[in-house]
């Protein structure tokens, strides 16, 4: 076990990105799944070529880069083609996670983020998972409204990951983020991360 390092996921548009902004700003070191696979998928990325081998060409946009709208929605609304991208990018994510994790200093508190850390096995020993709540009314709502998305594009997704109820079942602490109060949310991530530290003296 990593007697410092605990997992923080949720569903999709439920908040995740801004609590990590929060357990940054209490000074955990944060390693975000969703940036390492958004580095792979970038110009030069490991996964761009084996994206477009699978893929198609068309995957692949002007500035060499994967087209990750594309790629979402062809993704998202076909499950063959969701298992078949994640067999390409989920073992580099993984590779970049646990040299994240051998890296680390002995004494800093930090904090894995990844929204599909239970879809995927993602269990590297962590101290403890947190999950980042929000009803799925917002989570379409912020998905239409922050990303664009059609109504059917949002449920897509949603139906896409496991339900951020079951998350919070098997997690060992739940961050309410159902609304837009950023202070409230930061006031939730202060108190945990102080648990934490206490934690880490026993």
């Amino acid at each position: 076990m990593h007697r410092r390092v605990f997992g923080l996921t949720g569903g999709i548009a439920c908040g995740k990105s801004t609590a990590e902004a929060c357990f940054r700003a209490c000074g955990c070191a944060v390693l975000d799944a969703d940036a390492v696979v958004r580095a792979l998928e970038a110009p030069d990325g490991a996964a761009v070529g084996a994206i477009a081998a699978a893929f198609g060409a068309g995957m692949v946009g002007a500035d060499g880069g994967v087209d990750r709208r594309a790629l979402g929605a062809l993704a998202f609304g076909d499950a063959a083609a969701r298992a078949r991208l994640e067999g390409i990018v989920l073992p580099l994510v993984r590779r970049e996670a646990e040299a994240w994790l051998a890296g680390l200093p002995a004494e800093a508190l930090a904090v894995f983020s990844a929204a599909t850390l239970y879809e995927q096995g993602w269990d590297l020993g962590w101290r403890g998972v947190v999950c980042v709540m929000a009803s799925e009314a917002t989570q379409v709502r912020r998905l239409m409204g922050a990303r664009g998305l059609t109504m059917a594009e949002a449920r897509a997704r949603l139906a896409a990951q496991m339900p951020p109820a079951e998350k919070a079942r098997r997690a060992d602490w739940v961050l309410d983020n159902d609304s837009d109060d950023l202070p409230a949310l930061r006031r939730q991530v202060e108190r945990l991360v102080a648990r934490w530290r206490r934690l880490a003296q026993e």
